[in-house]
């Protein structure tokens, strides 16, 4: 999960009705987002492979 610390500061929102609150990632602060995202992507799961169907 990202660090609080990564995201001070940073707007929040909800992306649509019913939806918890989240941190929007500004990218506009280029170097900023790619800290971000580099923590992320440890913890963002592969896509599994689809089964062929017959």
């Amino acid at each position: 999960m990202v660090k609080a610390e990564l995201m001070t500061g940073a707007d929040t929102g909800f992306p649509y009705d019913g939806a918890k609150e989240h941190y929007i990632l500004d990218i506009e602060h280029r170097d900023k987002a790619i800290e971000i995202i580099e923590t992320l992507l440890p913890a963002i799961p592969y896509p599994k492979k689809k089964k062929k169907r017959d």
